[in-house]
């Protein structure tokens, strides 16, 4: 990045960030711990990084405290078994922070941008802003103004160039959506609505580049008359200009009343890429005027695959990739949480498991996620019953296991008979998992099937059986006795 300032205190600033078991709190799969305060909005969200030692890096603003005209940065870590640090104040009473964008360059150099006006002197900082640290976030640099186009309340997304280290940053306003390459303060900003003739107005960018080929992808959702709907197009970056014409992901715009029309999430357009396999994945629901459908659409793939329907209607849609290539889909439903995890090649998805949301709350505002090898790291806005301040929590999901019963029927009466009971996740056998039928016990084998005998039955009835292994969530499964 060509924003460096001098790193001073290395050594005491590293020693706010320990994570020592005495002040974290660990998070148990599941259970929510309080990330933010508690006297935000409907509109916060938070921005996420994970970074090489497995450290999750949580950054959100909050309302000064004692004076609540005024905003502060923060910055919050998340140990790989969710245990959360103290809060560390970045910058601390400005007028306006916005929404945050989170990035780090091959060279570790990690920035955080958001809109954001540090005074009302004209010659202070006021638009898109980036703090930067040098020591993985444990200082960070005075604050550089990137752009000044930007509002401080403007929701920011972010990456990398393929080249390691430029940073594209974006946000969305009545005028378009804009999208900036580097760090040198109003240059290289191009409105990727205005350039495709939509006119206004585009919102809430999110950015990934594939790991593989380097292309790099901006996704935004666009609610021009004629033009409702989330799309995607590619960044020249070597401009920070559109490359080619935007793409409408398929199902996010439905036919009504005569027209195409899209639902906005009120959230960073949920895009990802997956390390060192190829593609760019966007999220969001699908359907007018209740959204009943959770997609996800490779870019450039004619059509998006369909992670769950719900009559009932979804919301707050994200994803997340893990670091094997599987992804992670999360949504909320009639005030629950549901995630599913793919298997690598996306040809299946896993069992769905669920969760409530924080006691004694309201309203969902906000998903968002990161996917580690065996779990997700997962992070809820909720305002609680009766109103009041919004705020973020986290928790982390297991995958689910799916459990089979062949013949899904038995026979009453008659004599012994064999009961195939398979475990597996997202579509693969699970090898040694323990599946449970009665006081039976068994271990699958390396198909994922435990066989049990059973009967004879003298009347009718059911058998239920269950599954667990060491990193999922359990399964259960009935079989009907006719």
């Amino acid at each position: 990045m060509s924003v460096r300032r001098t790193v001073v205190a290395l050594a005491a600033a590293l020693a706010l960030l320990v994570l020592s078991s005495a002040a974290a709190l660990a998070t148990k799969p599941g259970h929510w711990t309080p990330v933010t305060s508690a006297d935000g909005a409907n509109t916060d969200e938070v921005a996420l990084l994970r970074t090489p030692d497995g450290t999750l890096h949580v950054a959100w603003h909050r309302k000064t405290p004692g004076n609540p005209t005024s905003d502060d940065l923060m910055q919050t870590l998340v140990s790989p078994a969710g245990k959360l640090g103290a809060p560390q104040t970045i910058a601390s009473g400005w007028i306006g922070i916005g929404d945050p964008a989170f990035v780090r360059a091959d060279d570790g150099i990690m920035a955080i941008f958001a809109g954001a006006a540090e005074s009302l002197d004209p010659h202070a900082p006021y638009g898109i802003v980036a703090w930067q640290s040098g020591n993985g976030g444990a200082s960070w640099n005075a604050p550089a103004l990137v752009d000044p186009k930007g509002g401080f309340s403007d929701d920011v997304g972010a990456a990398i160039g393929n080249d390691g280290a430029t940073p594209f940053f974006g946000w969305g306003e009545t005028s378009g959506l804009l999208v900036h390459r580097g760090t040198i303060a109003g240059a290289g900003t191009s409105n990727f609505q205005s350039a495709a003739g939509f006119g206004c107005c585009g919102y809430s960018p999110g950015f990934a580049r594939d790991t593989t080929n380097g292309q790099l992808v901006v996704a935004w959702y666009s609610n021009a008359t004629g033009h409702d709907g989330v799309y995607a197009q590619l960044v020249d970056q070597a401009t920070g200009g559109p490359l080619g014409a935007p793409t409408l992901m398929p199902g996010s715009a439905t036919h009504y009343n005569g027209e195409y029309v899209g639902s906005y999430s009120l959230a960073h357009t949920p895009v990802v890429s997956r390390p060192g396999k190829p593609g760019v994945f966007v999220a969001y629901g699908g359907g007018y005027p209740t959204t009943t459908r959770v997609l996800v659409w490779r870019y450039g793939a004619k059509r998006a695959m369909t992670v769950a329907r719900r009559s009932a209607g979804v919301g707050d849609v994200g994803v997340a990739a893990g670091p094997k290539g599987r992804l992670w889909a999360f949504w909320s439903s009639h005030g629950r949480i549901y995630a599913r995890r793919s298997n690598a090649k996306l040809s299946h998805w896993g069992a769905t498991v669920s969760l409530r949301p924080a006691k004694h709350t309201g309203t969902i505002y906000k998903l968002a996620g990161d996917a580690q090898a065996s779990r997700l790291d997962l992070f809820g806005a909720f305002e609680p019953n009766g109103g009041g301040g919004v705020q973020t929590w986290h928790t982390q999901l297991l995958a689910g296991l799916t459990l089979t019963a062949k013949p899904h029927k038995l026979k009453a009466g008659g004599g012994v008979q064999a009961l195939k009971l398979r475990v597996t996740d997202a579509g693969a056998g699970v090898a040694n998992a323990t599946v449970r039928l009665g006081h039976a016990k068994r271990k699958t084998n390396g198909k994922g099937v435990a066989v049990f005998k059973v009967g004879p039955f003298s009347r009718r009835g059911k058998l239920v059986a269950t599954a667990a292994k060491s990193g999922y969530a359990k399964a259960r499964a009935v079989v009907r006795v006719r």
